[in-house]
């Protein structure tokens, strides 16, 4: 059984929970893989895992961090933290991969 799942390598609802509220935390707007780690406490292993297997909720930004690093959220607090506008923008220049 690995960490983030069970035997058959499907998520634990609750870890998936877990990292679904953290992305969807109002306190940001984009978040990376290990800001996302340090806040559920989870592996950043098993939270990239997880977003794998979201990945129809998730997008990630096509522009990353200053660092580099990718940035993600759902789509739920995509639409309600990016106006009609902004989405317009970046979905004609590509911004959102």
């Amino acid at each position: 059984m690995s960490e983030t799942g069970d035997a058959k390598g499907r998520i634990d609802p609750d870890q998936r929970n877990i990292v679904v509220r953290a992305l969807e935390d109002p306190n940001y707007e984009w978040r990376t893989v290990e800001g996302v780690a340090e806040q559920t406490g989870l592996a950043a292993s098993s939270v990239r895992q997880i977003l794998d297997e979201l990945n129809g909720e998730i997008i990630r930004s096509s522009i990353p961090d200053e660092s580099g690093r990718n940035l993600y959220t759902t789509r739920k607090h995509y639409r309600q933290t990016q106006g009609l506008g902004t989405r317009i923008l970046s979905a004609l220049s590509d911004k959102v991969a």
